[in-house]
């Protein structure tokens, strides 16, 4: 254990850097890939390298299956984080969670959801595009964006779509980019309580407003006619089925031993329409990393242009046809290096021979897996290249580990990668991405939140001939 100071720890030693994670691996050229810590009053460990990390995710998955308990956390659902499908302990409840959840996120290639999503992001891309068209110096292209992802996710998840132009619709977005900005942030009374006392009463109040405008929004718009129609058994069977559906079946049928009630529908409905802000975030660093590299952008044009012959929308069929643009999501992905959410272990165990007991908090190291330059050829560049083999097919390497694995994986992770393709090859198809002046457009790295005003793009059109 490296030398820790008196109240705070090893807090110091995170501090010093731009992305705290990449202290683990300085400290591990001393102490070794396993390490402990102590961050204020919390008792942790950091683990380095891929055989370690994986030990934690798949071969002692049930030993390290819990999440910290951080009281923001609890401030951002309703007094309780186990209303959060990513901050939640596992549990029956939460495997029930994901297992209705994974038919919606993982629709099987040309399947009847994944055909919806596909017709879903190409009408909203092209509603985008329309805005653009008028204005191709959008201002604040962020919350643009936002509302383009969160209506693909409302008309995917809830059979419902919103016109973006709508005062309530307009503060839903906001609510959900400031929750989710807040989630990405690390604060020192995350591991030092008492420091909450001397942080602004003001902002944590306003965040708590937020949430409940959020859950209140959701239950208006999105709950409420449903319930109605479960509760007086007006359901017709053959209503196709989309994710409020498979909830309100759980609630109302009350067929399973995890029991889910109508507070746990409405959180998980909450949680997974709110992923339209991680995949916006996404996709403007995306944005922000290719407006530097108009190489990257002409390769991606090249490639979308010999697919569609400039004259049809992009699709997710095109999607395998397309290993560069898939190749630069990745290598986006590569390079924000969002961390892995941290485990905690549920009892006594062990990791690399390393004793670990109940209740410390698990640092899973994949900055390192992603930016080490004993894993990667010149990390600090952006080339998509990496990900492509001598074939031209799409290649991931084993300690490519992004959206963490086992038992607590992202759940989004797929809807992430094709929500992402269609919409910047769509945007490539039509425009070349210029700066605009007196624009800086430093990527932060080591999470995926940005702040409600961020970059401004020129979308110039590009001057297309068949």
């Amino acid at each position: 254990m490296p030398w820790a100071l008196p109240i705070i720890g090893h807090l110091h030693l995170l501090g010093q850097y731009e992305v705290p994670y990449q202290a683990f691996k300085v400290i591990s050229k001393t102490h070794g890939s396993i390490f402990r810590l102590k961050l204020g009053v919390v008792p942790a460990i950091v683990v380095n390298g891929l055989e370690n990390i994986k030990e934690v995710l798949f071969v002692k998955a049930t030993d390290f299956d819990g999440r910290p308990n951080i009281s923001r956390y609890n401030d951002l659902f309703s007094g309780n984080r186990e209303n959060s499908l990513a901050f939640c302990n596992f549990s029956n409840l939460q495997k029930l969670r994901r297992e209705i959840l994974q038919v919606h996120t993982f629709p099987r290639n040309f399947s009847s959801r994944f055909l919806k999503l596909d017709s879903i992001i190409n009408l909203e891309m092209n509603e985008l595009k329309s805005k653009i068209n008028k204005e191709n110096c959008l201002t604040n292209f962020k919350i643009h964006l936002s509302s383009t992802i969160a209506n693909v996710f409302f008309i995917y998840f809830c059979s419902k779509r919103f016109d973006t132009s709508l005062p309530k619709f307009q503060e839903m977005i906001q609510n959900y980019d400031s929750v989710f900005y807040e989630v990405n942030q690390g604060y020192a009374s995350d591991f030092l309580p008492w420091l909450s006392y001397f942080q602004s009463k003001n902002h944590t109040r306003k965040l708590s407003q937020m949430s409940k405008a959020i859950r209140a929004f959701v239950m208006e718009n999105l709950m409420n006619d449903r319930i109605v129609k479960y509760e007086r058994n007006e359901r017709n069977n053959n209503d196709e089925e989309d994710y409020v559906d498979s909830l309100l079946e759980r609630v109302y049928n009350n067929r399973d031993k995890a029991k889910m009630d109508l507070n746990t529908a409405l959180f998980s409905l909450e949680d997974i329409v709110g992923g339209h802000t991680a995949i916006s975030n996404f996709i403007m660093k995306t944005l922000g990393f290719l407006v530097n590299h108009p190489n990257v952008q002409a390769k991606i044009q090249k490639e979308v242009d010999a697919i569609t012959l400039i004259s049809r929308d992009v699709t997710l069929a095109d999607r395998k046809q397309m290993p560069y643009t898939e190749a630069t999501i990745l290598e986006s992905i590569r390079m924000i290096a969002s961390p892995i959410v941290p485990h905690v272990a549920t009892q006594n165990s062990s990791i690399g021979g390393f004793e670990v007991k109940k209740d410390t908090m698990i640092f899973l190291n994949n900055y390192d897996l992603n930016m080490s330059p004993e894993l990667w050829s010149e990390p600090e560049n952006f080339q998509p290249e990496r990900f492509i083999n001598a074939d031209g097919r799409i290649v991931k390497p084993e300690h490519f580990l992004p959206f963490s694995g086992g038992r607590r994986s992202c759940m989004g992770n797929k809807m992430v990668q094709l929500i992402s393709f269609t919409t910047l090859a769509s945007l490539f198809q039509s425009y070349d991405l210029k700066k605009l002046p007196g624009q800086q457009y430093k990527v932060p790295i080591g999470d995926l939140a940005l702040p409600y005003n961020t970059f401004r793009f020129n979308f110039s059109p590009r001057n297309l001939r068949l």
